[in-house]
């Protein structure tokens, strides 16, 4: 049980590591990076000047954490998941923060009209973006050893702040994800195996309609063994469900024995035109963790990151309430 414990707090800090270290160059193409930097980022840096997250300082999150914080802390105090405390929550974050950390827009519009009560028929929920739907990757650790619940709580989660097809879909693959890693019995890095995981994966999402053919991609290029710049070509960067998402899967995937080469590759998935490593880093880095276990993750960035602790602690919190 002690391994199920250190794969619960990975999947919990693995994101804020993730998602602080590619936020630096979150946008910024790859010609600027290495004109600011002289390399590719290796560790926490300070964000590059076009970032959109550039007034943040290297060891702070985007606010897609945040939301993974609260949710956890949701099924902590809620011994499960309870969507109207989740939400409570949620809007509570909104109305306090005076920097919401670039908060995807449809979910911060739709926290925004729930305080001032106005009617949501007013709002734009509908979006495509995987920053409305990383939070609900959460449930894969509360449901680890139940993929489809876990797919059906995360999609449920995601319906909260928004809508459509896309992020219903993608929630799903998050969670089923999570569990699948922390749960699962893989030998990823074979091809065999990597097949086997996205079909599991598929399979444990019972409302798939567009997602399965974008996942079956993955296991098609994998086969090609196509180096990280022409997978982001291939698959496409930017923050929509079916390109992060695809593209988070293959790097991870096809360096799954190399977790760390995997991990670095996610936060330097920029291309020429920029990318969404935030996002690309919160996968990566989640399902790192939850497959390999924490102790992955330099101590030093589980000492430094913002949050990484109380996520740790949270997540210790979780094992013990099902456990216990």
């Amino acid at each position: 049980m002690e391994e199920i414990l250190l794969k619960f707090k990975g999947a919990a800090v693995g994101p804020a590591i993730g998602a602080a270290i590619g936020k630096a160059v979150e946008g910024v193409p790859a010609q600027s990076v290495f004109e600011y930097y002289g390399r590719a980022i290796t560790k926490l840096e300070k964000p590059h000047p076009s970032s959109p997250y550039d007034y943040l300082k290297p060891e702070e999150v985007p606010a897609s954490v945040e939301l993974f914080r609260l949710a956890l802390e949701s099924l902590v105090n809620s011994k499960g998941f309870d969507p109207y405390d989740f939400a409570a929550r949620v809007l509570d974050w909104v109305a306090s923060t005076k920097v919401h950390k670039y908060l995807e827009p449809t979910v911060l519009n739709t926290a925004l009209a729930l305080l001032q009560e106005q009617p949501l028929t007013e709002v734009v929920r509908k979006t495509a973006s995987v920053d409305a739907i990383l939070h609900t990757s959460a449930m894969g650790i509360y449901h680890f050893d139940n993929p489809t619940l876990a797919a059906e709580g995360a999609k449920v989660m995601a319906k909260i702040f928004s809508e459509g097809r896309e992020v219903e879909e993608g929630a799903q693959v998050l969670g089923a994800a999570v569990s699948l890693l922390i749960d699962g019995d893989f030998d990823l890095g074979e091809a065999e195996e990597n097949k086997r995981f996205i079909e599991e994966l598929i399979d444990s999402c019972p409302s798939l309609e567009v997602g399965g053919k974008y996942l079956f991609k993955v296991v098609e290029y994998l086969k090609e063994k196509l180096p990280p710049q022409r997978a982001v070509e291939i698959f496409g960067n930017g923050e929509h469900v079916w390109e992060a998402i695809p593209l988070a899967l293959y790097l991870f995937l096809s360096d799954a024995k190399y977790p760390q080469k995997a991990f670095l590759n996610a936060v330097n998935a920029y291309g020429e035109i920029g990318g969404s490593t935030a996002a690309l880093g919160f996968m990566v880095g989640q399902w790192i963790g939850a497959y390999w276990s924490v102790d992955i993750f330099p101590p030093e960035w589980r000492e430094r990151v913002e949050h990484a602790k109380v996520l740790e602690e949270l997540a210790e919190k979780l094992y013990r309430l099902l456990f216990e």
